[in-house]
């Protein structure tokens, strides 16, 4: 009987322990920023940013526009933004190389459709001359005596 008693008390121990909870883990540490953020600018780079921005604006909108001068203007902005010394500028310098190269695009497209109106206007004329003298011929032919 003690070897069935012991066992019990064994069996009675380890239920006790196997309840106990352990203590509590401790929190992670905070983990520092991959990326800190940057200091906010002062109030002077935020005008400058915010000048620049409006000129990126202004030329997509004259780049928007039919005309000759309209597109002319939006390249004469882009062409000073794209020469401008400021260290605000740079990250924008991207945006504004790739609206110059839209608009360069855009300009060659609108050569090429004005090449092709005028020859279309000509062949237009062409044909408009040579029906009038298919139409000359006709009458001609409808004056010339019927062989038998």
């Amino acid at each position: 009987m003690p070897f069935k008693r012991r066992l019990i008390e064994l069996c009675a121990l380890l239920a006790l322990a196997a309840c106990q909870t352990p203590p509590p883990a401790p929190p992670p540490p905070e983990p520092t920023p991959v990326c800190p953020e940057p200091p906010p600018p002062p109030a002077d780079d935020l005008k400058v940013v915010a000048t620049l921005a409006d000129d990126l604006r202004k030329a997509l909108v004259l780049s928007a526009g039919r005309s000759a001068a309209e597109q002319a203007q939006a390249s004469a902005q882009l062409d000073q933004f794209a020469t401008a010394t400021e260290p605000q500028s740079e990250p924008l310098k991207p945006l504004a190389a790739l609206l110059a190269a839209r608009l360069a695009e855009q300009r060659r497209l609108q050569d090429s459709v004005d090449r092709l109106t005028q020859q279309l206007r000509d062949a237009q004329r062409r044909n408009d001359q040579l029906n009038e003298k298919l139409e000359a011929l006709k009458a001609i032919e409808q004056t010339l005596p019927v062989k038998k």
